[in-house]
Protein backbone atom coordinates (compact mmCIF):
# COMPACT_ATOMS: atom_id res chain seq x y z
CA UNK A 1 0.00 0.00 0.00
CA UNK A 2 1.32 3.26 -0.81
CA UNK A 3 1.69 6.42 1.07
CA UNK A 4 -1.80 7.83 -0.64
CA UNK A 5 -3.98 5.02 0.19
CA UNK A 6 -2.70 5.13 3.87
CA UNK A 7 -3.76 8.59 3.86
CA UNK A 8 -6.95 8.63 2.50
CA UNK A 9 -7.79 5.59 4.78
CA UNK A 10 -6.72 7.39 7.75
CA UNK A 11 -9.19 10.64 6.35
CA UNK A 12 -11.91 8.06 6.42
CA UNK A 13 -11.33 6.85 9.73
CA UNK A 14 -11.20 10.37 11.28
CA UNK A 15 -14.29 11.82 8.96
CA UNK A 16 -16.03 8.71 8.51
CA UNK A 17 -16.93 6.89 4.91
CA UNK A 18 -20.14 6.64 3.11
CA UNK A 19 -19.71 2.36 2.91
CA UNK A 20 -18.65 0.66 6.23
CA UNK A 21 -17.75 -3.40 5.84
CA UNK A 22 -20.63 -4.70 7.24
CA UNK A 23 -19.42 -8.71 6.49
CA UNK A 24 -16.87 -10.89 5.31
CA UNK A 25 -17.22 -14.24 3.73
CA UNK A 26 -14.28 -16.98 2.82
CA UNK A 27 -16.12 -19.78 0.50
CA UNK A 28 -14.60 -22.12 -1.74
CA UNK A 29 -14.65 -21.46 -5.96
CA UNK A 30 -17.23 -23.91 -7.43
CA UNK A 31 -15.45 -23.56 -10.53
CA UNK A 32 -12.14 -23.59 -9.59
CA UNK A 33 -10.63 -26.24 -7.70
CA UNK A 34 -8.52 -25.11 -4.58
CA UNK A 35 -9.24 -21.41 -4.64
CA UNK A 36 -11.23 -19.39 -2.40
CA UNK A 37 -13.26 -16.15 -2.59
CA UNK A 38 -13.32 -13.87 -0.17
CA UNK A 39 -16.16 -11.63 -0.67
CA UNK A 40 -17.05 -8.16 1.27
CA UNK A 41 -20.17 -6.44 1.65
CA UNK A 42 -20.07 -3.02 2.09
CA UNK A 43 -23.08 -1.02 3.58
CA UNK A 44 -23.94 2.49 5.06
CA UNK A 45 -26.09 1.73 7.84
CA UNK A 46 -29.41 2.84 6.78
CA UNK A 47 -31.82 0.09 7.32
CA UNK A 48 -32.95 -1.56 4.28
CA UNK A 49 -36.64 -0.23 4.14
CA UNK A 50 -35.56 3.49 4.10
CA UNK A 51 -34.56 6.10 1.43
CA UNK A 52 -30.70 6.07 0.82
CA UNK A 53 -29.55 2.38 1.31
CA UNK A 54 -26.35 1.53 -0.11
CA UNK A 55 -24.44 -1.57 -0.04
CA UNK A 56 -22.29 -3.64 -2.24
CA UNK A 57 -20.21 -6.82 -2.58
CA UNK A 58 -16.79 -6.80 -3.23
CA UNK A 59 -15.11 -10.06 -4.26
CA UNK A 60 -11.31 -11.35 -4.64
CA UNK A 61 -10.45 -14.62 -5.88
CA UNK A 62 -7.21 -16.03 -3.98
CA UNK A 63 -5.00 -18.98 -3.95
CA UNK A 64 -5.35 -19.71 0.02
CA UNK A 65 -7.74 -18.86 2.90
CA UNK A 66 -4.85 -17.10 4.75
CA UNK A 67 -4.78 -14.58 1.31
CA UNK A 68 -8.07 -14.41 1.38
CA UNK A 69 -7.98 -13.16 5.49
CA UNK A 70 -5.97 -10.47 4.05
CA UNK A 71 -7.74 -9.30 0.95
CA UNK A 72 -10.75 -8.76 3.72
CA UNK A 73 -8.85 -7.01 5.87
CA UNK A 74 -7.12 -4.58 3.49
CA UNK A 75 -10.84 -4.16 2.59
CA UNK A 76 -12.00 -3.53 6.11
CA UNK A 77 -8.74 -0.78 5.90
CA UNK A 78 -10.46 0.80 3.01
CA UNK A 79 -13.80 1.06 4.51
CA UNK A 80 -13.62 1.02 8.37
CA UNK A 81 -16.05 -0.07 10.52
CA UNK A 82 -16.44 0.99 14.34
CA UNK A 83 -18.15 -2.07 15.47
CA UNK A 84 -16.61 -5.42 14.93
CA UNK A 85 -16.53 -7.20 11.81
CA UNK A 86 -18.20 -11.13 11.21
CA UNK A 87 -16.02 -13.17 8.87
CA UNK A 88 -17.81 -16.52 7.89
CA UNK A 89 -14.96 -19.22 6.85
CA UNK A 90 -17.11 -21.95 4.70
CA UNK A 91 -14.64 -24.62 4.58
CA UNK A 92 -16.58 -27.68 4.62
CA UNK A 93 -16.48 -30.05 1.93
CA UNK A 94 -19.79 -31.30 0.15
Amino acid sequence: MNTLDRLIIKAKKKCGTDLKLHLGWIYRTEKQPGKWIARGDLWNGIPYNKLGVKSQSVCYECDSVEEAERALQELGEKYPNEKDVTIILDNLDQ
